[in-house]
């Protein structure tokens, strides 16, 4: 697969062996490419610093649908940028007018930008890295957005939910998109019912979950059946209004696979 960032390819392959023909089919041409190697274990993976071709761009500015994000194609598997995730930003983007969000998980903060832009109350964004919240306030920067410290917050998700429960706490929208594959103890498919539980305890009446997930493993029925006993151990009903896949243009599914990337917009009573 590969992910094209202004006039940078980013090449995602399950091994380090690069064929001759690769640059020829990478259409249209990129001036730079970076490779990420993604082995059946996660922990092994590949991400060279310097490019397989073209000079070294550390930083790469792009804009999608009028929002500026800041690429990194040195910083690891992951650069900044989930461009299969584009047409769940502009539904936030246009459904926060006036409303309050928590973004779990924000990585850069691309949803909280677009959240922002789109007009929201107040963004708060969470994530267990400090170095991912600075990143993110730069793109709030690009965007001419002013990223307010307090709503930056370093830490825990299920700490977290715990005190704004506490607290009562209550957000519009609740953001829970956790990485399929992480250095912490939070399992994916140990863990998503629980997290969705916790969510939606502070999730307002009327209010949206979103909840995501890539983990091309689990399948719909197993992913919806999380929504459902998470929303069951917080005592909360709703109903889906929304389904995302991957984008089909350019992200089609092979003959006999199934779409990896599987979304819901849940709305709680």
């Amino acid at each position: 697969m590969v992910d094209r960032f202004d006039d940078v390819a980013v090449i995602h392959t399950t091994s380090d062996v690069v064929p001759p023909e690769l640059r020829a089919g990478v259409d249209p041409p990129c001036r730079t490419a970076y490779l990420k190697v993604h082995p059946a274990r996660a922990r092994d993976y590949v991400a060279r610093n310097e490019p397989i071709w073209g000079p070294p761009r550390e930083e790469v500015t792009v804009t999608e649908r009028g929002v500026k994000y800041l690429v990194k194609p040195t910083s690891g598997l992951t650069v900044g940028l989930f461009v299969d995730m584009r047409e769940v930003r502009q539904f936030v983007r246009g459904s926060v007018q006036g409303v309050s969000v928590l973004n779990l998980f924000a990585y850069t903060c691309s949803f909280g930008v677009c959240a922002s832009i789109g007009g929201a109350a107040r963004v708060v964004n969470l994530d267990l890295s400090r170095s991912y919240l600075e990143w993110g306030k730069e793109n709030y920067r690009l965007n001419g957005c002013v990223p307010e410290d307090r709503d930056f917050i370093y830490g825990d998700a299920f700490d977290w939910l715990r005190r704004f429960e506490r607290r009562q706490e209550r957000f519009d929208l609740v953001i829970v998109d956790p990485p399929s594959f992480s250095s912490t103890p939070f399992s994916i498919t140990r863990d998503y019912p629980r997290l969705v539980a916790s969510a939606a305890a502070v999730v307002a009446p009327r209010g949206l979950l979103l909840c995501a997930t890539n983990h091309a493993q689990t399948s719909e029925r197993r992913f919806d059946d999380w929504l459902e006993n998470g929303l069951r151990v917080a005592s909360r009903s709703g109903r889906v209004v929304r389904r995302w896949h991957e984008p089909e243009d350019d992200f089609p599914v092979s003959k006999g696979s199934r779409p990896y990337l599987k979304v819901r917009a849940v709305e709680l009573d």
